[in-house]
């Protein structure tokens, strides 16, 4: 896949707008000194057009772009809007808008909600558990072709799903003991509808893994969940932390009470430590627990619960160098580490940029279900590195590539949003 990625920032500060009166503004003169953004009032922003292609999904064109109110008290920002438009010229999309909210009402609560739309016709499916091999061979075997040139679209979609998935979510946290170690009560709603097929014709690809496992249906039908927790936090920058913690203990629980077409109990537990071992050098490390007793669809089964969700296990978040969901299953643990020096940090037309060399090792263990806790045993590691450049130290662009045994070694390059975590 070819990615074209240009990132624009910008910084508005205009105390007078704050005030609603510009004879009361301060002269510049007398404003505080600070690199930090969330220090200032007025406005920030970034933006990303992006170009891509890929065989399956065709060509894709959209934009991302990231707002952020800053009124001078509250780290990193009191509000954000970030907004993704994707599609592409054969039915992907990805769009979604997230909004996060500090100290709503001067109360210590923080609101997030997402809502989002996304549609794909090539995302991996290589079964359950952590023994699958996503085999040309598996492909061509139980098509009963002779070989990949008899059908060469049959075996490459026999390994891929397809599917139209809205979805939207919102989470509050109250704060009952303020920093330096912030104790957090969490509670949210999401929900996820999976409809398989595209937009002009339902059901999962004929002949597919996906349409055999599921009796020739795929999954479809909706999960809503509810989801309760506590956070612990203590990091010196949320953006990109340098020391300090930021752990979170959640469950979760979907029910036909609340509308669910699946039922299931999760839990997950993460744990994030940041240490300065020199000057622009962190030592960043993310262990997480996550598991769920019960049915619920393809996409529930392939993500992270919590108050960050991403899929898991191989992505751009959790597996890097390991195809997108390649392992699927009920319990999912992983151990991540980064190694982040800041090699460079200077203002750009006024605007604070940094740029951050990365390299990371990612280890996840994933079994099929609770009868089948061996398959925790086989390590799934992926390991690389790249460069991440911060514009407004809020708007974050990162570029990874990472290899694993698993996929031959064969690079896979991913371009993000902020910090993996």
């Amino acid at each position: 896949m070819l990615t074209t990625l240009i990132a624009l920032s910008a910084l508005a500060q205009d105390p007078a707008a704050e005030s609603g009166d510009a004879s009361s503004a301060a002269p510049p003169e007398e404003a505080p000194a600070s690199d930090e953004p969330w220090n200032r009032k007025g406005w920030g922003w970034g933006g990303l057009p992006a170009l891509n292609y890929n065989s399956d999904e065709g060509f894709g064109f959209g934009v991302v772009a990231s707002l952020y109110r800053y009124d001078g008290e509250h780290q990193p920002y009191k509000t954000s809007w970030d907004l993704i438009l994707f599609a592409t010229t054969l039915g992907g999309h990805a769009h979604s808008l997230n909004i996060d909210w500090l100290e709503v009402g001067d109360e210590p609560v923080r609101i997030t909600t997402r809502i989002g739309l996304a549609a794909t016709q090539a995302q991996p499916y290589c079964g359950q558990g952590s023994a699958v091999t996503c085999d040309t061979a598996d492909a061509v075997a139980a098509l009963g072709l002779d070989s990949v040139e008899d059908d060469p679209d049959a075996v490459r979609r026999f390994h891929q799903l397809r599917y139209v998935n809205p979805n939207a979510r919102v989470d509050v946290r109250w704060a009952f003991d303020p920093m330096p170690h912030r104790i957090e009560l969490l509670g949210g709603y999401r929900f996820n509808y999976l409809i398989p097929g595209t937009f002009a014709e339902k059901g999962p690809w004929a002949d597919s893994l996906w349409a055999a496992d599921t009796g020739g249906r795929g999954d479809e039908g909706l999960v809503s969940v509810l989801q309760t927790g506590v956070m612990i936090d203590n990091r010196d920058n949320e953006p990109s932390p340098t020391k300090g913690y930021w752990h979170e203990a959640t469950v979760r629980g979907a029910h036909k009470f609340w509308a669910s077409d699946y039922d299931y109990f999760g839990y997950n537990l993460t744990a994030r430590t940041y240490l300065s071992l020199a000057p622009g050098l962190v030592w960043a490390n993310r262990v997480v627990a996550d598991g769920m007793v019960g049915d619920a669809h393809i996409e529930e089964l392939g993500r992270a619960g919590g108050t960050v969700r991403y899929y898991m296990y191989g992505e751009q978040r959790a597996g890097r160098g390991i195809r997108l969901t390649r392992f699927v299953g009920r319990v999912k643990n992983m151990e991540q580490s980064e190694l982040r020096w800041t090699a460079l940090s200077a203002p750009v037309f006024n605007v604070p940029v940094d740029l951050t060399l990365v390299g990371f090792l990612d280890v996840g263990f994933v079994a099929e279900d609770w009868q089948s806790l061996d398959q925790l045993s086989r390590p799934l590691p992926g390991t690389g590195g790249g460069f991440r450049v911060a514009i407004d130290k809020n708007f974050i662009v990162r570029t990874d590539v990472g290899v694993s045994a698993f996929e031959d070694w064969s690079p896979s390059i991913y371009i993000d949003l902020k910090n993996t975590f």
